[in-house]
């Protein structure tokens, strides 16, 4: 079913594709969490996307490729929001919850300080391929780099995880 732009849409395709993309809600949000290390950041970048989803719909040309194609919106609107951000304010990029010894959070707290002290393309790659499950090629499509861009920013990211996974 291809849709047309969403001023021209309405009725049931109009429903049945928000509903569509409001599937991918929870990886999206997932993916945002790690990207942008705020929850108030994240839930803004995943209506973003959506939003954006639902305006270029009809550029979407494989309806399969929902999941990779919304991801990718996200990453390059993560960044370009990004680099707005930092012409402003100086962004802090620290982890703002606390965890106890022994307490089950502590590894999750843990993984998301030290993806905090990854450059944020090394950050968006790891998130994108190992957390969100993107493929190299649909990692470097959403990058918009190479397929050995991503593959050396996988391999010396999760280097520099385990350094300071080690440290904790």
């Amino acid at each position: 079913m291809r849709v047309e732009r969403p001023g021209r849409v309405h009725g049931p395709a109009w429903t049945e594709l928000g509903e569509r993309l409001l599937v991918h809600a929870p990886v999206l949000l997932a993916a945002a969490r790690s990207m942008t290390l705020d929850e108030a950041e994240a839930q803004d970048l995943v209506q973003t996307t959506l939003e954006i989803g639902l305006r270029h719909a009809d550029q979407l040309r494989d309806p399969r490729a929902l999941r990779p194609w919304l991801l990718t919106i996200e990453a390059r609107e993560a960044f370009r929001l990004t680099r707005r951000l930092r012409r402003l304010v100086r962004l802090d990029r620290t982890v703002h919850q606390l965890a106890a010894a022994g307490d089950p959070l502590a590894d999750r707290v843990a993984v998301r300080r030290a993806l905090a002290d990854l450059p944020p393309r090394t950050r968006a790659a790891i998130v994108l391929h190992h957390m969100a499950g993107l493929s190299v090629a649909e990692t470097s499509k959403a990058l918009g780099t190479s397929g050995n861009t991503v593959k050396t920013q996988l391999r010396l990211g999760l280097a520099r995880l385990r350094e300071l996974l080690a440290d904790d």
